[in-house]
């Protein structure tokens, strides 16, 4: 056989090493909140602080949304297999429908309250813009 070839072969069975190793290590796993508590710590760690007086976490546990006493809103998220706090402005459209925040700012972001989804919402639902 050509060497390059079989150099070809050992590289290509490395790298299936390795991303086999690393699945199996867990690194394929998303970011998962396990308690309004971790919330509440992820949220105080943002910079420039923020202390929630109000909190929601997403029925499944992959995002979290929180007041602080100013009245501001963050949206906890998930970015790979770790959290990121994103404080949001005055101006930021939450819609509630079907028991889903959808968060205008973060297209890709819905957090599933349930019932309590309406008590979050800072616009009316408009039946045109779903």
């Amino acid at each position: 056989m050509d060497s390059q070839l079989l150099q070809f072969l050992g590289s290509l069975a490395a790298i299936t090493a390795l991303v086999a190793l690393t699945y199996l290590l867990g690194f394929r796993s998303t970011a998962r909140l396990e308690s309004s508590d971790e919330a509440r710590e992820l949220l105080r760690l943002a910079p420039g602080g923020f202390e929630p007086v109000e909190l929601a976490l997403d029925a499944g546990g992959t995002a979290a949304i929180a007041r602080d006493a100013e009245g501001r809103l963050a949206v906890l998220v998930p970015h790979g297999n770790q959290f990121v706090v994103r404080i949001l402005g005055p101006a930021a459209a939450i819609r509630a429908h079907n028991g889903q925040l959808a968060i205008r700012s973060l297209p890709d972001v819905t957090i599933a309250l349930g019932d309590r989804a309406g008590d979050w919402a800072t616009t009316d639902i408009d039946a045109n813009s779903v």
